[in-house]
């Protein structure tokens, strides 16, 4: 309803801009009841429509997420590894396994990522609670700590992702901003965020 509602208000306000010359008195009265049954069937905005209204994903991440994802993936996934090292796996599993489990929502990040960047802004959006573990500025070597290059080779180790960010919900992986299982931007469109987000405690 709410739908038909602001067609018809959109199709009341093409009329005002296509007619030329001042509107008709009969025009301007049936905008203006337009206008009102538009209200009045649409009531008060949701909250899937506050949140579309305050946030929206960069298409541009998103094109290049499908290269980051498709091309470079099995690159990462030998890189990671190689990159970390000798790492005292087991201690680094549990701290991950203790990070997820101490908050609601954990996020993976690079500081210097727009993928990072944007999914910390949505999840803002959405007033969520949820704790950033900050890996480095980026994965380049000379960037990445030991320790973060250690957490992101676990990382991979443990769900097949060495990208980030990498966003725990509930202690369940849901992977990354666009791509993952199945992403922050997926759940978001299909509806799924919100519900997840509050039966982890996080809203």
């Amino acid at each position: 309803a709410a739908a038909v509602a602001v067609l018809g208000l959109a199709v009341a306000r093409g009329v005002a801009w296509v007619l030329p010359g001042p509107a008709p008195a009969v025009g301007r009265r049936s905008a203006a009841a337009l206008l009102t049954a538009a209200a009045a069937a649409a009531g008060p905005l949701t909250a899937e429509a506050s949140e579309a209204a305050a946030w929206q994903p960069d298409e541009v991440l998103r094109a290049a997420s499908v290269v980051v994802n498709g091309l470079l993936r099995p690159i990462y996934a030998v890189e990671a590894p190689a990159q970390a090292g000798d790492y005292d796996r087991a201690a680094v599993r549990a701290r991950i396994e203790r990070d997820v489990k101490a908050s609601p929502v954990v996020v993976y990040s690079y500081s210097l990522s727009p993928f990072c960047t944007q999914a910390k802004e949505l999840l803002d959006s959405l007033g969520a609670k949820y704790t950033a573990v900050e890996l480095s500025p980026e994965w380049l070597p000379g960037l990445l700590s030991p320790e973060g290059a250690a957490v992101r080779s676990e990382l991979g180790a443990m769900t097949g992702q060495t990208s980030m960010p990498h966003v725990f919900i509930g202690g369940k992986s849901i992977g990354g901003l666009f791509t993952g299982t199945p992403g922050l931007v997926p759940l978001r469109e299909s509806g799924e965020l919100s519900r997840l987000l509050k039966a982890a405690g996080a809203v």
